[in-house]
């Protein structure tokens, strides 16, 4: 495969003709899957395809989205090379060849190359850079600031373009300045590789390229926007859908049929939309905006929610689509300039040095993602830090164009380089050279101050904005320590002697100002003077002169109740002052950074600044669902205190708490809880809750979220290891007044199902690891072995992590492992050296499985590590060694034959095997005298040496035999001697190779040498240094100094493969020495023991196993795993056995593996666990001293006995009690109940705990958290129950839980919103309250203590109004005029002794009374909209209207009595009590006629309007006689006596007396009262008329009541209101007391009084009734 792909490859590069396009290579992994994103061609599938002349074609496909991506699983073998040729047709990138070729390396680094699935867009405007990222980013795999990463653009035309990193870290792509410069717009698609050390990852980029930006922004518009929207469906009656659509989007914003069930020929309407509606629909289901509106997220709302309703054909209601959309920021808005004062201006000296900071640039963007930039365009010597807008000198200014006074322009802007199309904000700044006066924050100012000031008081300054804005300059001198000073002069060159400039900025009157003796206007100047260099600067300030009108607001307090989703800038109430002579118009503002006040023609509108929310925590400004700030008048101390109260809206959605999965054993029983839900709705509304669809398994119930199962577990099919549901909370709208629109929430649940039996993860291929290896040298994270876990539990339950232990003796950690495909990848984590190595590598792999409680398997083993050949031979000695600084020599005679030893010279290879194998061969041999033996490098004669000169240089190589070999050289002499020279060394003993066991101990002979001659001493040498003891050898002379023995002189145990020692002997008094070099091989023996690979807790030093209880016999534990050192069979092989014969355990001699002989019970167990004792022993006889038998290894084994769910929960106590403050906000923990059990606490995990239904509380199942979940206010002083539940989903515990709300928070009083009142008549008095002001507090339960207070800027309210401090009701004191009365009533909860008593601040609240009084006549009353109506006299018309008469109201002007009598045939007069004859006969005279009955009646008519202005006549001076009599002239019998009441307030101790008590007689004398005569009575049946007390008398009365009240200690010490009933002076009837009458005791007859009319009627039958009860 390896070869055609190299084939075609080379048919790819070798002909030019094939190569259309460049071609694009990448990287692929081996391991790729289905589906794997390996490039991108197009937008869809339908802009590329694959040419079938590419090598695999079968291989990659292309997606509907224009990727190519792998169409099955490809196992590529590393090294091969993949050629894709793409054919494109119409394509959406304008880059994009018609055919474009790929080719793709397969790389053996599975995890280190990768491809990301989303495309980087980015857009590239009038040449500025495009912007992709950040290098932390883009580079998933970065590990530090220092790493180098490299990037590198990829495609066609990309050789136009390059990638660079700027200070900041951010990644841009940069084109060539002219490429692309005419075209208006283009789209080109790139590869972007990011690449590092060890990885590679790349990304497909899609580049916007404009040079217009009209045209750019509206390609950029008309792109279609990718938008993630989640649908759900609720059985195709109600649908749910999340859109999310651009701000400033036109046409279209979405179309709710998109995939959704078809609703074909159904009408579509919108029902609602919240917060406002600004949404229309058309029959296809296209959702638009009405005229006129917009979607604005900087200025409007960013979230609505859209009713849409489906109509079938007759009208019936099918689906519901409820569509949550949000507005999105598309980054619309320009940069602004900060900056202040304007224009910008700084200066620059001679002697600033270049880089000196001249002006920072400050902007900002509303937009979010905004990434703002700064630039200039014109030098100057100017540069701008493109971060920071800071702008710096680049240059000296002293040169000949830098004269002082000089002015540079700089041009200036700001950009939004995030934005699609780059916005732009210009400005510029003005820099002159050298000193320059201050700049006012203002071109002008001016300062009103009034006539009455006094000497050095201060007014503020205004801008020419209207507002407050202090005095103050900019000193650009203020680094040379330059000061500013101000001053106000009345002329350019006279100081003002009236006003100067207060050190805060404001101005300060200097002398007093008057009206009419001083100008009502000042034109000044104000001069702001640099201390340093004396320049100066000035601007106009005009003084305005004002009459010392003390504005009064309109009201004290100002109330208005809205609701909580106002607008922003909508109106909430209007401010503005009680009117007086003056013309002036004041200015207002508020304190409160919610609201603000447009000013306007001398009012104030208070609008919205801020988002309300009726929910929203308490602060400084909201409390009690109520805003409360303070309005002033600009200028003036005078302020009025605003609450605005709100109206909570159904505005919230309902938010989940609880968790959104769940698991549960497969064991658990129908019924058992599975999980809470738990949604709260902020509102305070009541929620529901249902299931999207249908479940068979599950039920949840609607009131308190609770999921059970309806099935056993052990009921449900094997293969599902989870279950998906889908659960909507709702609201019911109870929250508020309308209930408003419901809102809904949806959760996914996942529940899980676990084993019941929870099984430990298995290492089934553990054995076969022990043969893991990895090459010396390879880099780290070099592939070494797959290891596999496998669990037999189902979903999370089996799923398998992995851990893995290989530390060493000195704690380096050798391997780390990676999960991948349920498998765990081991990588080195180390370079290894095998050369220095001396531990063996023991690797330890635990596989923990998800069940709960967790369970584990280790697996151990050996990495070994395969030598390679790393090291070259180096030669003992010779002039390259250090040490000896000389070429080896060696002497021989000439007369030597061949075959005799001339030298011998020796070379070691710290590698093994063949790698340390050395040959030896001779380079370089002048003459051909000598040859050198290839495998212990003794050189020796090769011939005739007669002819050969006196020294021979020989040059050696010295060469492994590994692969590569690897080799070294040497050079070295032979010294011809003219003499014989014998050699010392017997041939047979020289250079031997010989064996040594690796058990030898120290001081054992290794080898005896003998000689023919006399030795004078033996050495071993080491780097041409010579001694008689090495690490490992020892030499002596024999007794007869004829030989040498070698001694052991060290250990071998730990030593590998071969060593060698150089041996020089020495004859002739040691000036003849001869070399030789032993090689030892180390003999492997059965000296080393067993030792257990398995890893060792360190906390305990003892192997760790588990095994759960209650398991079956032959459960397997673990497997051990010891190791011998031994090289050789059997010595290395190890059997497994416990020590003593344990009842408890048992293990398998071969594999070590550890299984059980019982079943265990933990809560028996002392501690959890056994301990067991284990051997490893070897397979032969131990050669070791003192040892008998195999060796030996040992450990103890301590086997944890894990947990199972066998016993049930109980609780600690038989109830529990927890407190709670009413005032506790929403989620506020009240306690923990936790529930005991035998088991341990991880097998616990399961237990869910639930508390039913409840409204106010909740409780989080995993924890047992309670929490408040909804509103407790009104719940005070109760204790509230609820059944707290734990249950394991095999047993369940309850126990009852009472929570005491205590009431430690006072509500306010709440009014339900201000009082307009219209049906009061003007100039009218009423002897009953007008009308009642109520307020509800909320903490009353029965009996409500609150007092009732009217406040107001007008003293004529007091006058005319008052209210009873208790009932709220409001009473006229005398009658109103034809205006406005406005006031305000305060509430207070103070006057509850129980709150006191509990220490809770009093709390007021406040509404707004409007009276504005009707004019109506007499006989007319006001309704509630101030329209005057007929006062109804005719309600009994028959006790008025005699003899069947009907009354008829008329209430126009001049009507005698407001009505009259519609008389039947034969009765007159104005009750038709009189009876009339009436004739049959027709009157006519003898022709016919009645012209003089006409006449007659005319006569009539003349007669009775004479009569009627006779009695006007009477009346008027009847009335004129009235008013020349006393209010209380009782012996008038003509004066109609009723009951008045007389009331007045009396101040209390502490407060200032009035000057006198003003008594309102309140009275309606009956002007118009026909005499009601009784048709039989006699005149002792009259009740006596005698008069009343005069008005002195009731004025005595009265000083009696209140001394009586003065001396009365037990009265309260406040006001109190006092009401006397006197009975007037007189009446047509008499007095109906019967103190004065002549009878006493007698029985009365009162059945007269029903003769009086209507009024008396009552009165008789009460009276009747009473003396019959007697």
């Amino acid at each position: 495969m390896a070869a055609v792909s190299g084939l075609v490859l080379a048919v790819f590069l070798c002909i030019p003709d094939i190569m259309l396009t460049k071609i694009i290579e990448l990287r692929v992994s081996t391991n790729v899957k289905t589906g794997y994103i390996v490039g991108k061609c197009g937008c869809s599938e339908h802009d590329c395809l694959i040419s079938s002349s590419s090598n695999s074609p079968d291989v990659f496909e292309i997606s509907n989205t224009g990727n190519i991506i792998l169409g099955k699983d490809a196992m590529f073998s590393t090294g091969e090379t993949h050629p894709v040729s793409i054919l494109t047709k119409n394509n959406c990138y304008d880059n994009m060849a018609k055919e474009q070729n790929y080719v793709y390396r397969v790389v053996n680094s599975p995890y280190s190359v990768a491809m990301s699935t989303s495309v980087l867009h980015s857009s590239m405007m009038l040449g500025f850079p495009a912007l992709l990222g950040s290098v932390s980013g883009l580079h998933p795999y970065l590990r530090n600031k220092d790493q180098i990463v490299s990037f590198r653009l990829l495609g066609s035309l990309s050789e136009h373009f390059k990638v660079e990193v700027d200070s900041a870290n951010d990644v841009y792509i940069i084109k060539e300045q002219n490429f692309l410069t005419k075209e208006p717009f283009q789209l080109f698609l790139f590869i972007l590789e990011v690449k590092d050390e060890y990885h590679i990852q790349y990304y497909n980029v899609e580049v916007y390229i404009g040079n217009e930006l009209e045209d750019s922004e509206d390609i950029l518009l008309s792109q279609p926007q990718q938008q993630e929207s989640h649908v759900v469906v609720k059985r195709q009656t109600s649908i749910s859908k999340d859109v999310s659509v651009y701000e400033n989007t036109t046409g279209v914003l979405f179309n709710v049929k998109s995939n959704q069930p078809t609703t074909t020929g159904m009408p579509f309407e919108i029902a609602g939309a919240q917060p406002e509606n600004i949404f229309q629909i058309d029959a296809e289901g296209n959702v638009t905006l009405t005229d006129g509106s917009t979607l604005d997220y900087d200025r409007g709302h960013k979230t609505y929610r859209i009713n849409i309703i489906v109509r079938g054909s007759l009208g019936a209601q099918v689906n519901t689509y409820l569509v949550n959309l949000a507005v999105l920021d598309s980054n619309d808005e320009n940069p602004i300039f900060l900056n202040e004062p304007r224009p910008f201006l700084t200066t620059v000296r001679s002697d600033m040095t270049p880089g000196t900071i001249l002006y920072k640039l400050n902007a900002s963007d509303p937009d979010t993602g905004s990434s703002l930039r700064f630039y200039i365009n014109d030098s100057f010597g100017f540069t701008v830090d493109e971060s920071t807008g800071s702008i710096s000198t680049t240059r000296l200014f002293n040169g000949v164009d830098d004269a002082n006074g000089t002015e540079y322009v700089i041009n200036a802007y700001v950009s939004d380089i995030a934005a699609p199309v780059i916005q732009t904000t210009n400005t510029t700044v003005k820099v002159t050279v050298g000193l320059m006066g201050p700049q006012f924050f203002s071109p002008s100012y001016t300062a009103n101050i009034r006539d009455d000031n006094e000497v050095n008081q201060t007014f503020p300054v205004l801008d020419t904005n209207g507002g407050p804005s202090p005095v103050r300059a900019v000193n650009f001198q203020a680094d040379l320590n330059g000061s500013t000073t101000y001053s106000v002069y009345s002329s350019v060159q006279t100081i003002s002697d009236a006003f100067a400039i207060s050190a805060d900025g404001n101005l300060r009157v200097l002398k007093k100002l008057l009206l009419g003796a001083d100008p009502q206007t000042y034109d000044l100047l104000i001069q702001a003077q640099d201390s340093s260099s004396g320049l100066w600067t000035k601007v106009k300030l005009t003084v305005h002169l004002l009459m010392n009108y003390k504005p009064v607001l309109t009201l004290p307090v100002y109330t208005a109740t809205v609701r909580e989703d106002y607008t922003i800038n909508q109106t909430v109430l209007t401010v503005g002052t009680i009117p007086n002579n003056s013309s002036q118009q004041f200015n207002y503002s508020v304190d409160s950074p919610y609201f603000w006040v447009e000013n306007s023609n001398g009012k104030g509108m208070i609008k919205v600044k801020s988002h309300l929310d009726y929910e929203a925590k308490s602060d400084t400004y909201y409390q009690d669902h109520s805003y409360t700030f303070h309005v002033t008048v600009n200028g003036y101390n005078m302020t009025s205190l605003v609450v605005v109260y709100l109206l909570n809206v159904n505005d919230e959605t309902p938010v989940f708490t609880s968790s959104n999965e769940s698991t549960i054993q497969d064991t658990i029983s129908a019924g058992r809880i599975v999980m809470n839900v738990k949604a709260i709705d902020k509102d305070g509304d009541k929620v529901t809750y249902r299931f999207q669809e249908s479940s068979g398994i599950f039920r949840i119930d609607g009131n308190s979220g609770q999921i059970t199962i309806l099935r056993d577990g052990n009921q449900l099919p094997e293969y599902m290891d989870s279950y998906q549901l889908t659960v909507i909370a709702e609201d019911d709208g109870s929250c508020c007044v309308g209930g408003g629109d419901r809102h809904s929430a949806t959760q996914y649940i996942k529940i899980n199902i676990v084993d019941s039996k929870n099984f430990k993860p298995q290492f089934t291929e553990c054995s076969s690891y022990y043969n893991a290896s990895i090459l010396e040298e390879e880099l780290i994270g070099t592939y070494v072995l797959t290891v596999s876990a496998t669990d037999r539990n189902k979903g999370e339950n089996g799923v398998v992590d992995y851990k893995i232990f290989s530390f060493r003796d000195d704690l380096t950690q050798d391997f780390t492992i990676e999960k991948v495909n349920d498998s765990g990848i081991i990588r080195s984590h180390v370079k290894f050296d095998r050369e220095t190595l001396k531990d063996i590598l023991k690797v330890t792999v635990i596989a923990t499985d998800h069940g709960q409680p967790p369970l584990s398997s280790e697996c151990s083993f050996i990495v070994d590590v395969i030598d390679i050949n790393d090291n070259a031979p180096v030669f003992l000695s010779g002039e390259n060694v250090e040490g000896c600084n000389k070429r080896d020599e060696g002497v021989v005679s000439r007369d030597s034959s061949a075959g005799d030893i001339a030298l011998n010279i020796r070379a070691f290879d710290i590698d093994t095997g063949d790698n340390a194998r050395v040959v030896y061969s001779l380079q370089d041999n002048p003459g051909n005298y000598f040859e050198i033996t290839s495998d212990t490098g003794m050189i020796f004669v090769n011939g005739n040496l007669s002819d050969a000169p006196e020294r021979v240089t020989l040059h050696v190589l010295a060469s492994d035999e590994g692969d590569p070999p690897k080799n070294t050289t040497t050079y070295v002499d032979v010294k011809i001697s003219n003499s014989t020279t014998p050699k010392i060394w017997p041939r047979d003993k020289n250079n031997p190779n010989l064996v040594i066991k690796d058990n030898t101990r120290t001081d054992a002979l290794i080898s005896h040498v003998s000689f023919g001659t006399v030795l004078t001493t033996a050495k071993l040498i080491v780097k041409c240094q010579s001694s008689s003891q090495t690490d490992l050898f020892r030499i002596e002379l024999t007794t007869d100094d004829k030989g040498f023995n070698l001694f052991a002189a060290g250990d071998f145990d730990n030593e590998k493969d071969t060593k060698v020692v150089e041996v020089r002997v020495y004859t002739n008094s040691e000036q003849t020495f001869e070399d030789s070099y032993f090689l030892f091989s180390i003999n492997d023996t059965n000296n080393k023991r067993p030792i257990f690979v398995n890893r060792e807790n360190p906390d305990i030093g003892k192997i760790e196993f588990s095994v759960q209880e209650e398991q079956a016999i032959g459960e397997e534990v673990g497997m051990l795993l010891a190791h011998d050192e031994d090289r050789t069979p059997p010595f290395n092989e190890v059997t497994y056995k416990t020590r003593l014969n344990d009842s408890s355990f048992t293990v398998d001699d071969s594999s070590g593996v550890i299984s059980t002989l019982i079943k265990f019970d933990r809560e028996n167990l002392t501690g959890g666990g056994l301990d067991l004792n284990v051997v490893a022993m070897d397979g032969y006889p131990s050669s070791l001293p003192s040892r008998i038998g195999p060796n030996t290894g040992s450990a103890i084994v301590h086997i944890t006995i894990e947990d199972i769910n066998d016993n049930p929960p109980f609780f600690a106590k038989s109830a529990y009690y927890f407190p709670v403050a009413e005032n506790a906000p929403i989620s506020a923990s009240i306690g923990i109940i936790s529930a005991l059990d035998k088991d341990a606490p991880k097998t616990s995990i399961y237990t869910k705990y639930s508390i039913g239904e409840s409204r106010y509380f909740g409780v989080d199942e995993n924890n047992g958290n309670i929490f408040v979940a909804g509103i407790l206010f009104g719940q005070a002083n109760k204790n509230i129950s609820i059944n707290f539940t734990a249950d394991d989903g095999r047993y369940a515990a309850s126990v009852p839980v009472y929570i005491g709300v205590q009431k430690n928070y006072n509500r306010r009083p709440e009014f339900q919103g201000n009082y307009d009142i219209k049906n009061i008549v003007a100039h009218r008095n009423y002897n009953e309250s007008l009308f009642q002001v109520k307020a509800n507090d909320p903490d009353c339960e029965v009996e409500c203590n609150l007092r009732y207070d009217i406040i107001s800027s007008e003293n004529v309210i007091s006058r005319v109004l008052r209210i009873d401090h208790v009932t709220g009701n409001v009473f006229l004191l005398e009658p109103l005029d034809t205006r406005s009365y406005v006031f305000s009533v305060k509430v207070t909860d103070s006057s509850s002794s129980r709150r006191r008593k509990r220490s809770l601040a009093a709390k007021n609240a406040y509404t707004t009374v409007s009276i504005n009084p009707a004019v109506c006549n007499t006989h007319q009353d006001a309704n509630e909209n101030g329209i005057c109506v007929c006062i109804d006299y005719c309600k009994n018309s028959a006790a008025i209207c005699q003899n069947g008469g009907t009354c008829r109201l008329n209430c126009t002007s001049g009507s005698e009595r407001g009505y009259y009598c519609e008389c039947p045939q034969g009765f007159s007069d104005w009750d038709c009590s009189e009876t009339v004859s009436v004739t049959s006969s027709t009157i006519v005279d003898e022709e016919g006629n009645n012209t003089w009955l006409i006449v007659l009646l005319v006569c009539i008519a003349v007669v009775c309007v004479v009569i009627i202005l006779v009695v006007s006549l009477l009346i008027m001076r009847r009335r004129n006689k009235d008013k020349d009599k006393s209010m209380f002239a009782y012996d008038n019998d003509d004066y109609d006596i009723r009951e008045d009441v007389m009331d007045y307030d009396e101040d209390g101790a502490g407060e200032d007396d009035y000057a006198g008590y003003d008594i309102s007689v309140i009275r309606k004398p009956v002007t118009a009262r026909e005499e009601i005569i009784p048709k039989s009575r006699t005149t002792a049946d009259r009740p006596n008329t005698s008069a009343g007390p005069s008005s002195g008398h009731l004025q005595e009365f009265i000083n009696d009541r209140l001394d009586d009240a003065e001396d009365d200690s037990g009265a309260p010490p406040y006001d109190t209101l006092h009401e006397f009933l006197y009975e007037g002076e007189g009446s047509l009837a008499g007095s109906l007391s019967s103190i004065n009458t002549s009878s006493s005791g007698g029985e009365q007859d009162y059945e007269y009084l029903n003769e009086w009319g209507p009024k008396f009627a009552k009165l008789a039958d009460m009276y009747n009734t009473y003396e019959d009860s007697d």
